[in-house]
């Protein structure tokens, strides 16, 4: 027993990999995404929110959140192919797990802090050189010079932000200086905040005057390295009870082609507050806010963390928000009439956006008034994107926990009955649903070969009642010849068979009536032959037969003629 649970603990720390081997993956996907070749773009994208998921357990939850959310983005960067955006959200990526290994830097022991400066000069484009000189300083001067670092670089972005000849290379470089704030935003010296960067960036995408916020920008990050130089060497700053306030959305350039509403870039504290225990600074609510959740059937504490929730999300009241919620059903919905129809890398795309909206705007409020129903719908969301053969009631199961999202915020709830059908899709969804009924359609061939060997063929009714057992077993396998086409078509490079999914009684309207023209005549073939077998062992008689006492029954002699006539008839 000992030894079953040391093997146990030693894969689950062989599953958690030291930060900068994680880094090393992620910068092998992230190198291989390339607009020219949009499908090796967004297959590696994909590796790089598999590789965050599985192996990123040393990221901070919110880091790692907002990472993947990033490259979700970046996955429908590529397919708008807008250059811009897709730099945009590499970029926020890379610092964010960089604010991850700045922070790892000073906890690391001795021999591992070059290991995690090496991966943050890669991730943060730092100078090596300046990087290896702070290896061994003391943590007060590391962070120092680190910092002065970012800041000068933060300088030159936002200058190159002013005398950019166009919008998206001045939005490239104000992101860029965005993201190198991700990494120092918890230093005490700091002035700024990141609703100014946001600002900026959304007045670049608007088409409006952005440069006396870039300039303002500049004069605040001017007086952070004065501060800096003349401070002493002050000791890292020690977690507040209270987490700092996470960075608002990243607006997207619109450059190319119209972009969704982009990712944000939470900070990172050491320890990552859940959607229901981040708070704003300001407690102050606008009216409208306020009033609108004050008609909530919530406790006023519940009322004010959604009010907070809204207004961190700069979404002006709780209508705009579920506009945003509609939006993600409406997503839904189109991919579940994309599955129906066999275009399935279609329906994969409409869930990736719905999921990537789920994320940025919905998971947050709903995180606020119901985290255990957050996290279950995160993890259903996954558990889809990720899963072979998806089917239309699948989509009909999300779709009910969109609504029980807006249910519960309304003081109401689907029941039971929906909960236990989200919990079998997280148990059955994918492969094991799909192996399920390829065993079942596999031994589903065995009773009818017993049926055939047993009888022959030479007697009309046993051959009727093996026609109602083929019938009966025919939609056991049409299903495990779907899931055969689906598993053909996504692992094994036959996206022809992809089609054989229609064949799946849970797909679409045409399976589920020959479903129901099978079963009768499985009825029909059944009561016809056992109707027949009946008859020949005189079970049966005629109607107006009469019907003779049983003491008057004449006796019948067992003997091997009446075997031999009883075997022929057979």
């Amino acid at each position: 027993m000992r030894g079953w649970l040391s093997l146990v603990l030693f894969g689950l720390t062989a599953l958690a990999a030291p930060l900068p081997q994680v880094y090393d993956r992620l910068e092998e996907a992230l190198t291989r995404v390339r607009l020219e070749e949009p499908a090796q773009a967004t297959a590696a994208l994909d590796r790089a929110q598999s590789l965050l998921r599985q192996e990123g357990q040393g990221l901070p939850p919110v880091l790692r959140d907002a990472a993947v959310t990033n490259l979700q983005e970046a996955r429908q960067a590529v397919l708008r192919k807008s250059r811009a955006d897709l730099e945009a959200r590499l970029l926020l990526v890379r610092h964010l797990v960089g604010k991850a290994l700045y922070d790892g830097f000073f906890q690391a022991p001795s021999g591992e802090k070059a290991a995690y400066l090496a991966r943050l000069s890669r991730a943060t484009s730092l100078d090596p050189a300046r990087v290896q000189e702070v290896q061994n300083l003391s943590p007060e001067e590391a962070r120092r010079r680190l910092e002065s670092s970012y800041l000068q670089l933060m300088a030159e972005d936002l200058s190159r932000a002013l005398a950019a000849p166009s919008r998206p290379e001045a939005y490239l470089s104000l992101v860029r200086a965005y993201a190198r704030f991700l990494v120092i935003q918890d230093s005490p010296q700091s002035t700024l905040k990141a609703q100014e960067f946001v600002q900026a960036l959304a007045k670049i995408s608007g088409g409006e005057n952005f440069r006396p916020d870039v300039q303002a920008l500049q004069e605040k990050v001017a007086a952070w390295r004065k501060s800096l130089a003349a401070s002493p060497a002050s000791p890292p700053p020690s977690p507040s009870p209270s987490p700092s306030q996470p960075p608002a959305p990243t607006p997207a350039p619109t450059v190319a082609a119209p972009t969704p509403t982009p990712t944000p870039a939470p900070s990172a504290p050491s320890s990552a507050p859940s959607p229901s225990q981040v708070r704003l600074a300001e407690t102050v609510l606008p009216q409208e806010i306020r009033e609108e959740t004050s008609l909530l059937r919530l406790n006023p504490e519940v009322g004010q963390r959604v009010g907070e929730a809204l207004q961190r999300l700069a979404i002006p009241s709780l209508v705009n928000w579920l506009d945003l919620l509609d939006e993600v059903r409406s997503s839904l919905a189109q991919a579940q009439l994309y599955a129906e129809t066999g275009q399935y890398q279609r329906a994969k795309a409409q869930l990736s956006y719905a999921y990537s909206r789920y994320r940025l705007k919905i998971y947050p409020v709903v995180g606020a008034y119901a985290p255990e129903l957050a996290e279950r719908t995160d993890r259903l969301f996954l558990a889809m994107q990720n899963a072979v053969g998806l089917r239309t009631v699948d989509f009909t199961v999300l779709l009910g926990e969109i609504q029980e999202i807006e249910e519960r915020l309304l003081g109401g709830t689907l029941g039971p009955w929906h909960a236990l059908q989200v919990q079998i899709e997280l148990l059955l969804l994918g492969i094991p649903r799909a192996v399920f009924f390829l065993l079942a359609g596999a031994l589903a061939f065995f009773p009818l070969y017993l049926i055939r060997l047993t009888f022959g063929g030479r007697n009309v009714y046993w051959n009727l009642l093996g026609l109602a057992f083929l019938f009966l077993v025919l939609p056991i396998v049409a299903e495990g010849l779907s899931y055969l086409g689906s598993i053909l078509a996504e692992y094994g490079g036959l996206p022809a068979l992809g089609v054989l999914a229609n064949l799946s009684v849970a797909q679409a309207l045409a399976p589920y009536l020959t479903w129901g023209l099978s079963a009768f005549l499985v009825v029909a073939l059944a009561g016809a032959g056992l109707r027949g077998i009946a008859a020949q062992f005189g079970l049966l008689r005629e109607r107006g037969a009469e019907v003779v006492p049983t003491e008057e029954r004449p006796a019948t002699t067992l003997t091997s003629e009446t075997i031999v006539e009883w075997d022929e008839e057979f």
